[in-house]
């Protein structure tokens, strides 16, 4: 009922022993984090009796396999400090400023309002509106004015340059894992004690894991969405879970109370086989009267979107027994409410109830996630169209854009799932490019282009869907990634690509975010000086932590700014608050929270 889809496999993805052990440790992960998480646990219900209506989401896009963000966020122009040392160390990975101002292939086109392939020449030059902001660009002494404001994203992504200009959309700029207990430099990366860094800053695994714990100088036991889904569960009335996965495990997600559901792209929900029936046929649709409702496992008074599995018979000759129940009279009907009535029972043995908790919170949880998907069942000319406008023929509908529009559809089917607050996890994998990053420096569909293009249009296509159904200030979308990708190439020659690297750009996206600019510090891009953390690879010491952007996600979310530091522990070693003033002098005012 529940189903886990792996995704293809890639070594840089959790495996087997990886999802055992993340889920091991999140269960046994009794610590005063959590039992203080509990407490908090008591003020998210609290914050329901005056939530009203409010509903929120959190999308986590994770870039798996560490993402070249020097590739994304570009600097641009022949004239600037920045320009020239991106020229002068890229080498055969680098973006020749040219094609920053391009003609789309013929299948490549964009959405321009009424066509969605056109091929006109498009540009993806930006002009951030905080250019001059302190810490917006890298302003040591003796570089002055380092990017002159001048930039330009990744030719692949035009789609996003469309939402950075509305501002609808902005750029952390070198934020990485960070522990926070002393200041790295590259004067004293060496000789700084272990515990002062992240562990293996160059692994795939325990960077993904501390990306997504945020606790790089701890075992890992949740993750912060975890973290932040047992503090707001209390809000949501349904029983579907605050997290949904579309792509598979995640430490993103784990919780101890908390813990994912995992859906696949297709949109399809297993219920129990051998019920089906109706016209068209639908799921139950030869056993219960009203499908849309769920079993109240529970007792008790029976809410009015279930039905009570124990509800008695009226008769036993004559006329319809099953009258005055969801069941048919009807030999599915007899079937499914013998099997709900033994679910409904409770068990003296612990075990015996923990494990009868499985079935019950399956089947409630297909029935909730299917009557929330029929909301917008194909076909669907309000939602669909979007994905049509940004993925022309030829092109396809990617994995990553049919991700992104599961997560569309159940937030516009939010009201059959009772929940205020949700969190999504998609991924999109094949960023470990050590080899053929740029195979050809002019192909639209190929190494580094295609994943940028993918991201950017299954972006577009979501954004512009959560607009149109009037949800997009509700809707808060970031990316993360195992880590950014060394500034110089591995080879010198079409087969080039580039290592494990540190610090990098990532974006935000939502109706609140005060878009069009660049956030954090964007790092001064001298190799083998400056801020590269050792040799000559351009590896860069990240100047923002994740802390401080999971703090802002989880302040809109709506935790209480205690709240935000009980899920984010190392938060205050970064800096001492979340006041205006704090985020203003450190350029991370991202967020409107005043609407």
């Amino acid at each position: 009922m529940n189903i886990f889809i792996r995704k293809t496999e890639d070594r840089s993805k959790p495996n087997r022993r990886d999802f055992l052990l993340r889920t091991g440790c999140a269960s046994m992960g009794i610590t005063s984090l959590v039992n203080t998480i509990s407490q908090f646990k008591l003020v998210g219900s609290a914050a329901a009796q005056s939530a009203g209506d409010d509903y929120k989401a959190l999308v986590c896009v994770f870039l798996n396999g560490g993402c070249d963000s020097n590739n994304m966020l570009i600097p641009a122009g022949g004239a600037s400090a920045a320009r020239a040392d991106y020229q002068s160390a890229r080498g055969v990975i680098g973006i020749p400023d040219a094609q920053f101002d391009y003609t789309p292939a013929a299948n490549n086109g964009y959405f321009d309002g009424s066509s969605n392939n056109n091929t006109s020449a498009v540009s993806t030059r930006i002009a951030p509106l905080n250019g001059s902001a302190s810490g917006s660009q890298y302003d040591p002494a003796n570089r002055s004015n380092y990017t002159q404001n001048n930039f330009a994203l990744h030719p692949g992504a035009y789609p996003l340059k469309g939402l950075f200009d509305s501002e609808d959309l902005a750029f952390i700029a070198n934020i990485g894992t960070l522990v926070g207990t002393q200041q790295i430099t590259r004067a004293n990366f060496n000789t700084l004690p272990a515990s002062t860094k992240p562990p293996q800053l160059f692994s795939h695994s325990d960077q993904q894991v501390q990306w997504q714990s945020s606790l790089p100088d701890k075992p890992f036991s949740q993750g912060w969405g975890g973290r932040i889904a047992e503090i707001v569960a209390g809000m949501n009335s349904g029983d579907l879970g605050v997290s949904v996965s579309i792509a598979g495990a995640n430490s993103f997600q784990i919780g101890v109370t908390e813990q994912p559901y995992f859906m696949n792209t297709s949109g399809s929900v297993s219920s129990l086989t051998g019920f089906s029936g109706g016209s068209p046929s639908t799921a139950y649709g030869s056993a219960l009267r009203n499908t849309a409702l769920n079993p109240n496992y529970l007792g008790g008074a029976t809410p009015a979107n279930k039905y009570n599995p124990l509800a008695s018979i009226t008769g036993l000759t004559g006329g319809d027994p099953l009258s005055g129940t969801n069941y048919q009279n009807t030999s599915a009907g007899w079937r499914l409410r013998a099997l709900e009535q033994i679910l409904a029972a409770s068990h003296d043995s612990l075990f015996d109830e923990t494990y009868v908790n499985v079935p019950r919170s399956a089947r409630n949880t297909e029935g909730l996630v299917g009557n929330a998907l029929a909301q917008t069942a194909a076909p669907n000319p309000t939602l669909d169209q979007h994905w049509t406008n940004w993925f022309p023929p030829g092109f396809g509908v990617t994995d990553l854009g049919n991700q992104l529009r599961i997560v569309a559809r159940m937030i516009a089917g939010r009201s059959v799932l009772s929940n205020k607050r949700q969190i999504f996890f998609v991924q999109i994998g094949g960023w470990d490019t050590h080899v053929s990053q740029i195979p050809n420096p002019t192909a639209q569909n190929q190494g580094y282009y295609n994943l940028m293009n993918n991201l950017s249009r299954s972006i577009r296509a979501f954004a512009d869907c959560m607009k149109a159904i009037g949800m997009w200030d509700k809707v808060m979308m970031f990316t993360a990634s195992d880590f950014n990708r060394t500034f110089t190439p591995n080879r010198s020659d079409a087969t080039g690509g580039s290592d494990h690297a540190w610090g990098g750009t990532s974006l935000i996206a939502g109706g609140e975010v005060k878009g069009g600019r660049i956030y954090g510090r964007f790092p001064d891009l001298t190799v083998n000086g400056g801020i590269d953390c050792t040799g000559n690879r351009g590896r860069w010491i990240p100047s923002t932590s994740v802390d401080q952007k999971g703090a802002l996600i989880g302040k809109w979310f709506g935790l209480t700014d205690a709240q935000v530091t009980q899920v984010f522990p190392n938060f205050t070693r970064f800096q001492p608050d979340l006041s205006g003033s704090t985020l203003t002098a450190r350029n991370l005012d991202v967020i409107d929270f005043s609407v």
